[in-house]
């Protein structure tokens, strides 16, 4: 029903049996923690969404209005969720049953963390590819010579991902708790793993890291699956994502080739910019003077106005990556 064109073909058997194992946990870890800040993205349900992320021409960003969550008809005995519900299903387009979840993380709070009087930013239409939700300009000219760009906004909590500057995938993270766990500057993939320890479990815990990405040896730092706040930066250095969009970016990526002793060629560049955002609460919107959304999302000008993150980029050139 849902598209997943863009699916990876090569995810094995075994992929498929971790992502089962771990949208198992991540209920269990939402269900735990569902009372905290706004709430955690539902990854299994959002999986099929946000892998519809096909790369066409006819691509249009989607339009905006303002929706009061409240019970806005006293007379038809709804009340606000389900005034809200048919609200969104009343609309154009597709993911009838799933459109909530796109609400979500466009205002970045779970549906039970909603309050009578709270204002939505709502789509005019729900087309199929995810790509038209995103705060990222769909040409990213200052990328156009590079075959791949992965790029962690701490400030809105986001990522993207380009491919000679167009857009082919976008997402949420959650970042370090502070901005020097996870510093701003320039990184390269460096090597993968399906499944993973983290080194920095505590005694008796096991810190769990599917579909891990690589892109600071020395610190460990890398890209993974994990329970995902939706609008905070909580992690202790990594980034977490939802599991599908770790799944696609491990495929998608490529590592760093290696001499003897050196680095002959880095992997996909990765961009780490900005700051985390104030009191911790990310937003990628926000409303102009006259209730019109505008992205925070602001990319850099100039590449090398950001800091080398690693000595690999002195060993090669950063934009070796492929």
């Amino acid at each position: 029903m849902l598209c997943i064109k863009n699916v990876r073909k090569q995810t094995t058997f075994a992929a498929v049996m971790f992502q089962l194992r771990y949208f198992i946990v991540l209920l269990i870890v939402f269900v735990q923690t569902e009372a905290q800040a706004q709430g955690y993205v539902d990854q299994a349900n959002v999986a099929s969404i946000i892998n519809c992320q096909p790369v066409t021409d006819s691509l249009q960003p989607v339009q905006w209005h303002l929706y009061r969550y409240d019970d806005n008809i006293d007379s038809n005995g709804k009340g606000r969720y389900t005034e809200f519900l048919d609200h969104i299903d009343s609309l154009p387009g597709v993911y009838y049953n799933y459109r909530r979840y796109i609400v979500e993380l466009a205002n970045r709070t779970t549906c039970d963390h909603l309050d009578t009087g709270d204002t939505l930013l709502i789509p005019d239409s729900f087309p199929e590819d995810y790509r038209a939700y995103s705060p990222y300009p769909f040409n990213y000219a200052l990328a156009d010579t590079l075959p791949k760009l992965f790029i962690i906004d701490k400030y809105t909590q986001t990522f993207a991902a380009y491919e000679y500057g167009i857009l082919v995938r976008w997402g949420l993270v959650s970042t370090g708790n502070t901005n020097t766990k996870t510093p701003a500057g320039r990184y390269n993939f460096n090597w993968k793993s399906t499944f993973r320890i983290s080194n920095a479990s505590p005694p008796g815990e096991r810190w769990e890291l599917p579909f891990m990405f690589n892109f600071h040896i020395n610190w460990g730092l890398h890209v993974h699956q994990y329970s995902l706040p939706i609008g905070k930066a909580v992690s202790h250095g990594c980034v977490r994502v939802a599991m599908a969009d770790a799944v696609w970016n491990y495929y998608w990526a490529n590592g760093t080739i290696w001499g003897k002793n050196t680095v002959e060629r880095n992997g996909t560049p990765v961009l780490v910019i900005n700051n985390n955002p104030p009191k911790n609460r990310a937003y990628h919107w926000r409303r102009t003077a006259n209730n019109q959304p505008e992205s925070l999302v602001q990319l850099p000008d100039d590449f090398y106005t950001l800091p080398a993150g690693t000595k690999m980029q002195e060993q090669a050139d950063w934009l070796s990556g492929w």
